[in-house]
């Protein structure tokens, strides 16, 4: 019986937060929040990327996160200078196995 009420109580609020959003299309979210709302993308962007560069195989290990790091700094510095998406890529792809076929 609780594991009902427990489904019950989820169904209820995910409903009431779509509900929400369609009876509010049309307003503006206050000032202070929507200019917290621009930091939302990248924070969650950042927080489903951070841990597959520290620990890509679920831990923390030297030769797994050396060659991630190496290869994201590789990407994001390759990407600055140049502004280009497939160069940054296949630069950060090299160093990634480069450093890790030195670290095996």
């Amino acid at each position: 019986m609780g594991e009902l009420l427990v489904l019950v109580a989820i169904g209820v609020g995910t409903y009431l937060m779509r509900a929400a959003f369609l009876a509010t299309a049309g307003a503006r979210p206050p000032a202070a929040v929507g200019r917290l709302l621009r930091h939302v993308g990248p924070a969650v962007l950042a927080a489903i990327a951070l841990p597959a560069l520290v620990a890509p195989q679920g831990r923390v290990a030297l030769d797994a996160t050396v060659p991630a790091l190496l290869a994201a700094a590789v990407a994001g510095v390759a990407w600055k200078f140049t502004r280009s998406l497939p160069l940054a890529l296949f630069g950060g792809l090299v160093v990634a196995w480069a450093t890790t076929w030195l670290l095996t």
